[in-house]
């Protein structure tokens, strides 16, 4: 059986390193090893006593940095990635690496979204192809394991990128080798105020960096499909903390997505345009029907 390293990139991550951890331990088969990689943390580290577990201690560098300097201490075969503050669910191992065949290089699985009041939502990828990802990054790393070989080929993360960097690492591995995906929901993903992807503007800034690395056809549609991701992310998070920023990113990203939530929240007798408003041009209806 091939052997997994499970890499933890960490940087005061507070209660919830804890139980990332021992989502990871619990694992059957068990990983060969789980890197607990300490990213410059500024307080103590909450990691559980276990012989699987290794701290390894660095300057704050950045997630990526810190991904990349698990992946060269990694002995395992295959390395699976897991957020500090996600946890995975039972059969997660398992699931993924009865799919790794020698011609797949990374597999994917689905996972909940788990919100700050508890609800769950579920989410699901694809293990699809190299064009098929273009269209936009539906692999969130902490459902992701890799072939080691192959994340050392293209160079792991790129350090540069504060977001979307682990898009352009799966694109770069997809472009030498197969996806697959496991069904099932084996992740949970905390939202939460820190989360890193909150930062919508960061985050469309990265995707056009890997999309441009990705020039083609398939990436120019993969710039509408970033916006058609973001859009409604920001406007969850902004039903979720109605903060207004959140609400001025969904619109920039997504304006049609957000017009149409609109809509579906005003009463029915007002969603209907009225004709004579229409006629003479005062803003009923969409642009393209007004009077000159």
């Amino acid at each position: 059986m091939q052997s997994v390293s499970v890499v933890i990139p960490a940087f005061n991550p507070g209660s919830y390193l804890a139980d990332a951890v021992e989502s990871a331990v619990s694992q059957v088969p068990f990983p060969l090893e789980v890197l607990v990689i300490d990213d410059g943390s500024t307080e103590p580290l909450i990691v559980p006593n276990h012989p699987l577990v290794r701290v390894i201690r660095q300057e704050n560098a950045g997630v990526s940095a810190a991904r990349n300097r698990g992946i060269r201490e990694a002995r395992g075969d295959l390395v699976a990635f897991l957020d500090a503050d996600d946890v995975w669910y039972p059969g997660k191992l398992a699931a993924q690496i009865a799919l790794m065949r020698p011609e797949i290089g990374l597999c994917s699985c689905n996972f909940d979204v788990i919100e700050p009041s508890g609800t769950r939502e579920g989410w699901g990828g694809h293990g699809g192809h190299y064009r098929q990802l273009l269209r936009g990054n539906s692999i969130h790393t902490s459902c992701a394991i890799a072939r080691r070989s192959l994340l050392l080929e293209v160079g792991g993360f790129d350090e540069t990128l504060t977001h979307s960097e682990e898009w352009g690492t799966w694109l770069d591995i997809a472009r030498r080798s197969g996806l697959d995906h496991a069904d099932g929901v084996f992740v949970g993903y905390r939202l939460h105020d820190r989360n890193a992807s909150t930062d919508y503007r960061r985050m469309w800034c990265g995707a056009m960096k890997v999309l441009w690395r990705h020039r083609s056809t398939d990436a120019l549609r993969g710039v509408r499909r970033a916006g058609q991701i973001y859009g409604p992310q920001a406007f969850d998070a902004f039903r979720s903390t109605r903060r207004s920023a959140h609400l001025l990113w969904a619109c920039a990203l997504s304006p049609g997505f957000v017009l149409r939530q609109a809509r579906r929240r005003l009463p029915s007798h007002k969603r209907r345009a009225d004709p004579a408003a229409r006629s003479r041009g005062d803003g009923a209806g969409p642009v393209s029907e007004r009077k000159p």
